[in-house]
């Protein structure tokens, strides 16, 4: 029996279905489905209006004890209705009148109803909007909000009725940065300034009332504004609030206030974190931050800020952009760095941005540089190999340079006194140019060496390796005159052969390479007192030969360099008064311990020899780079004048002599001996017609 049951539905079912799915492409039957459709809304509302009015007497007590039964009237009505129609058919036309004019009047109520016009006025906003939450469940909500504060203002001692208290016409929607809309409120009754304290207000809490940002009060000039969607959708308290941070208009409240600081320092906190372990900043940063934030104001300074690219470092410093604070200036902010030094417990050392006044790079040095203790023959051709040298260490570790090539300008000016590790340092400089190559040859080809010191040169071996050597100032002169005289065929080759250097010439002819020449001058400044007594003639004039070293030296710098001559100049005396314009002429500075009235002759904010000040006892192998030229691996600390500190490491003499391994022709080509070292006459063979032939060399490979 009950599987025949169960067969019978089935049929039922199946059949009910395909009579629907013909009946769904018929347009009269979808005109029949909408108009059944808008007949059922309009029975909903008019259902859902008369019990939200009935209700809403019913509490506000306006009706008499047994009008507190809605339905009970309804029913005897229709009764009466029904027994008066009984014996007279034609009243039914008159009843249905009756009820069209009963239902059209609830209907006029609810529409000069205030909750059921609030929730009209905000429809478009409202979600779930079926006929009973449009009809009844919104406009109740409402309807008790407004009720509660009709009593909380004690409207009805002031003998006003609810329906008086507020008007539909005082309703309207009004934009509120951050909520979707709000219901502004005019109230008839009087009531005491209401000033906003905290979110535990009852106003806020129960009925949603904002403030008045005007005046930080609830009711103002008379009316209030009201968070209405809230109260409709069942909101809780933190959405109105997360919608007043979102919108700011939250600066009366505290909580609001200090829970957004709160989330802020919390933000920047883990911002901050994630900045340090992704630069690997070490963790005196915190410290730094830390006291910036509570003493920044007070010093006139402060960081620039806490999570962007400002901040750069590692284990052995700190760099960071710092920003001015009201009046302070650059000049006053160098005041207090000895306090921040203190405080800090690191050296400081600071710079101006020349783009922006208003702010400074501040660097905190962490530690003292670690000397490296020494380095080798192998490990100098190893990093030539890949274009590059190792100083040694800075601030910020391994002080590691790429080296010019091609026609890179390469002039170097190294100066320091005597033991200071000059010769030491610059050796592995020189071991470094040489070293370098490319598949076509040795970058360098030739070297010419002055030194009234030759006994250094020929103990490390360079003499003996065929690089030309000389001590005598009038044969140095003699060879200044040389590497002119060949730099000048150079540039009657290039012409000729229509390109602009030596790159581009040995880039096009590839077998005719062409290798670079260095000048090695030792010893400068001593060079030139002891030529300072001597004359020569020059165009038929005779000069001091200390002016015509000087002025061959400076032409060679400024004019020679794209015709592959470099030069390395060594001395004792780098004050320009002693070494003259070719301080001007180098691009790369490698200075070390001095005098301050030496370095104050370079640098005249005096800060380099406040600095050397106390340095005399580690002089050997202290020297400061200033070489724009050279881009390091890793990024520096610089003083203000641009100056980079590195200690260098030591290379032992006989090491040198030992693995060094090049050879080279420069001594046979230039002709040696020309003459004896007594003769200090000035060769006059240099006006020779220029032979390219000699001068091209079709191999360098020389091991």
């Amino acid at each position: 029996m009950k599987s025949e049951y169960k067969e019978f539905f089935y049929y039922v079912r199946k059949r009910l279905n395909e009579w629907l799915q013909r009946k769904l492409g018929n347009d009269r039957y979808q005109t029949v489905i909408i108009k059944l459709n808008l007949i059922g809304c309009l029975a909903q509302q008019i259902f859902y209006e008369n019990l939200y009015l009935a209700i809403k007497h019913d509490e506000l007590g306006t009706i008499a004890k047994l009008k507190k039964h809605p339905r009970l009237k309804l029913a005897v009505a229709v009764v009466v209705l029904m027994l008066a129609t009984r014996w007279l058919k034609w009243l039914v036309v008159v009843d249905l009148a009756l009820v069209i004019s009963y239902l059209y009047y609830r209907h006029y109520e609810c529409r000069r109803d205030v909750s059921y016009h609030a929730v009209q006025l905000l429809s478009d906003q409202l979600s779930n909007l079926n006929p009973k939450n449009r009809y009844y469940n919104y406009p109740l909500r409402e309807f008790r909000s407004l009720f509660k504060l009709y009593r909380l203002l004690h409207a009805n001692d002031q003998h006003i009725d609810f329906d008086d208290f507020i008007l539909v016409n005082d309703l309207e929607v009004i934009d509120e940065s951050g909520f979707k809309a709000i219901l502004k409120i005019g109230i008839t009754s009087g009531y005491p300034m209401v000033m906003v304290r905290n979110l535990n207000d009852y106003l806020l809490k129960e009925f949603r009332i904002l403030l008045n940002t005007n005046a930080n009060q609830y009711i103002y000039k008379g009316t209030l504004k009201q968070d209405t969607l809230a109260i409709m959708e069942e909101q809780p308290l933190e959405q109105t609030t997360n919608n007043m941070k979102y919108g700011f208009n939250y600066q009366a409240y505290p909580e609001i206030q200090n829970e957004l600081l709160q989330e802020s320092q919390q933000q920047a906190l883990e911002e901050q974190q994630e900045y340090v372990e992704t630069h690997h900043l070490p963790d005196k940063i915190w410290q730094i931050w830390e006291y910036f934030d509570k003493y920044g104001e007070d010093l006139g300074f402060s960081y620039w800020d806490n999570n962007g690219n400002s901040v750069t470092g590692n284990d052995g410093y700190i760099s960071m952009r710092m920003r001015l604070i009201g009046e302070t200036t650059y000049n006053d902010a160098k005041k207090k760095i000895s306090l921040v030094e203190k405080q800090l417990r690191c050296d400081v050392m600071t710079r101006p941005v020349a783009s922006d006044h208003g702010s400074f790079q501040m660097t905190f040095v962490l530690g003292q540089i670690t000397a490296p203790k020494t380095t080798n023959v192998d490990i100098i051709r190893a990093d030539a190999a890949v274009g590059k040298l190792a100083l040694g260490n800075s601030r910020t570790g391994e002080y590691k340079v790429k080296l010019p090539r091609g026609d890179d300008l390469t002039s170097i000016m190294c100066g320091a006194l005597s033991r200071s590790g000059k010769s030491t340092m610059m050796t592995q400089v020189i071991l470094s140019l040489l070293y370098l190559r490319t598949s076509a040859g040795y970058d360098y080809q030739d070297v010419f060496i002055a030194t009234v010191k030759d006994e250094d040169y020929i103990v490390n071996g360079f003499k003996q390796s065929g690089m030309l050597v000389k001590s005598d100032p009038a044969e140095i002169y003699n060879m200044l005159q040389y590497v002119d005289d060949q730099a000048t065929k150079r540039k009657a080759l290039f012409i000729e052969r229509g390109v602009k250097n030596i790159k581009e010439f040995n880039h096009q002819f590839p077998s005719e390479y062409l290798g670079k020449m260095l000048i090695v001058f030792d010893e400068y400044a001593n060079t030139l007192a002891v030529a300072e007594s001597e004359r020569i003639e020059v165009g038929g004039k005779k000069v001091k030969l200390r002016d015509a070293i000087e002025r061959i030296m400076v032409k060679i710098g400024q004019e020679h360099g794209s015709r592959g001559v470099s030069i390395i100049v060594i001395t004792q005396q780098f004050a320009k008064g002693e070494v003259g314009r070719l301080f001007d002429v180098t691009n790369i500075q490698i200075l070390g311990y001095a005098r301050s009235n030496v370095w104050n002759s370079i640098d005249n904010t005096q800060e380099m020899s406040k600095y050397l000040e106390s340095k005399s006892e580690q002089r050997r192998g202290l020297f400061f780079v200033n070489a724009p030229d050279l881009p390091t691996d890793k990024p520096q600390i610089a003083f203000n004048s641009g100056f980079t500190e590195v200690h260098t490491a030591n290379i032992d003499t006989q090491e040198v002599r030992r693995d060094f391994d090049r050879k080279f022709e420069t001594a046979k080509n230039y002709g040696e001996p020309v003459e004896s070292v007594q003769d200090k006459s000035i060769r006059t063979d240099l006006e020779a017609p220029v032979d390219f032939g000699n001068l091209i060399k079709t191999s360098n490979n020389n091991d």
